[in-house]
């Protein structure tokens, strides 16, 4: 449904299962001997081709009425699939799955659509070739990705310079079917969904943190456990519904369920710091993972904020959504250092100031540094809102309607299928 600039947000909301959690549960409970059960699966359009692809390397998965049954196989066989493995958008998907197929003595090719194969690889395969993986990429940076993997894996010391739960998660698996010590160090904390299942799961695994470095150390001695496991709340679909809300004086929300993991919530931090009225009503740790509910009651206009480039991994997915936010409020917010934006599904940060600029918010970008002015008075809308099929942008600029005087128009509305494909339904059951 159209929103318009007199629409709030009211209501209790559970958040579709977490798509990062989703992709990692499947590739994990896939590598256990026995029968796994998953509840709350997120079944976009990348979650399902990450579970299509576990199929194809040999791995059984039913689907129940309220739940999902995975009869995994042991680390290191997984079997030789007959065709190619497509991702069609999922960047996680295919970096996950490259890393897990690295250390099985298997070939395979993994592809993926037009958006896909622009996105770069070899921030993830120049580590899995080190190990003894033999990896070919088009133009040695893009998919299609080639892997001949290796089964006397190299226990190798990996340093990860580019922040990147991928890159990590992907390390992670390879080590899996690797003998020996594996060792990771990251010099920026990023998503911990894969340390935390292996704990779960009975895996010998340490982390340890200081002001500087995190360090994993991964060792194979222990066989994983089958898991009965719950799907926690997205965050990061969440934070469409819970950034309308703080948008929009009188709107009371209650969110239920939702994963709330340090890594995660970053953006939970900027929007209190606009004048978002939020409030934490519980916690509780399922799985290693921190589940709370929120409530959402917002009573004042929000006001600009500066990010700093140390702020932005850990809300990295919502800034889309938060350079909207920051169209409402008053004066002018700065993102400083997003060049990560541009290699995401589309190059988002050139897309959020194109379509600011369509609907009548001034913006500019300096060395991938973004400006946005704020003024409430100022919103004219009735632009024509290009995505480029990319799911953020499209949702974002969706939730840009309650602020503007007159609707956008966003055409082929599909994509929202690669992570949210409930959100037009709940945007109608939550916004009066």
């Amino acid at each position: 449904m159209p929103l318009n600039n007199k629409s709030i947000i009211k209501g209790t909301y559970l958040p579709p299962g977490d798509k990062s959690i989703s992709h990692r549960i499947l590739i994990l409970t896939g590598q256990i001997v026995g029968k796994s059960k998953i509840k709350n699966l997120l079944q976009s359009e990348d979650v399902i081709n990450t579970l299509k692809a576990m199929r194809l390397l040999g791995v059984k998965i039913i689907k129940k009425t309220n739940s999902f049954e995975v009869f995994g196989i042991p680390p290191g066989g997984l079997i030789q699939p007959k065709k190619m493995i497509d991702f069609g958008n999922s960047g996680t998907g295919i970096r996950l799955v490259s890393g897990l197929v690295s250390t099985n003595n298997i070939e395979v090719k993994l592809i993926g659509d037009s958006s896909l194969s622009k996105r770069p690889m070899k921030r993830v395969t120049e580590h899995l070739s080190k190990i003894g993986a033999n990896i070919e990429l088009r133009k040695k940076i893009f998919p299609p990705i080639k892997i001949k993997g290796t089964g006397n894996a190299v226990p190798l010391t990996f340093e990860i310079i580019i922040p990147s739960a991928q890159i990590k998660s992907a390390i992670m698996l390879s080590a899996l079917n690797t003998n020996g010590i594996v060792k990771i160090k990251e010099f920026k904390n990023t998503r911990d969904h894969t340390e935390n299942m292996l704990k779960s799961m009975g895996y010998n695994i340490k982390v340890k943190e200081n002001s500087i470095h995190r360090f994993i150390e991964m060792k194979n001695d222990k066989d994983l456990k089958t898991i009965n496991y719950k799907v926690p709340g997205d965050p990061s679909s969440a934070a469409f519904l819970i950034s309308a809300a703080c948008l929009k004086p009188g709107s009371k929300l209650i969110v239920k369920n939702m994963l709330f993991n340090k890594t995660r919530v970053g953006y939970i931090k900027t929007l209190k710091s606009m004048g978002g009225n939020i409030k934490v009503i519980s916690k509780r740790k399922v799985h290693n993972e921190i589940i709370a509910d929120l409530v959402i009651e917002q009573k004042i206009n929000l006001k600009s904020i500066t990010l700093e480039p140390n702020d932005i991994p850990l809300q990295i997915d919502e800034i889309p959504v938060l350079s909207i936010v920051a169209s409402f409020a008053e004066g002018l917010t700065i993102f400083r250092g997003l060049k990560e934006l541009t290699v995401k599904e589309s190059n988002r940060l050139l897309l959020i100031h194109e379509n600011l600029k369509k609907i009548g918010v001034k913006s500019i970008i300096k060395n991938y540094d973004l400006y946005i002015y704020g003024n409430y008075d100022l919103k004219k809308g009735a632009g024509i809102i290009k995505h480029n099929d990319d799911h953020r942008i499209l949702m974002s600029f969706f939730i840009a309607n309650m602020i503007c005087k007159k609707n956008n128009r966003i055409k082929d509305k599909s994509c929202v299928k690669t992570s949210y494909p409930s959100f037009f339904k709940h945007i109608s059951q939550f916004s009066n």
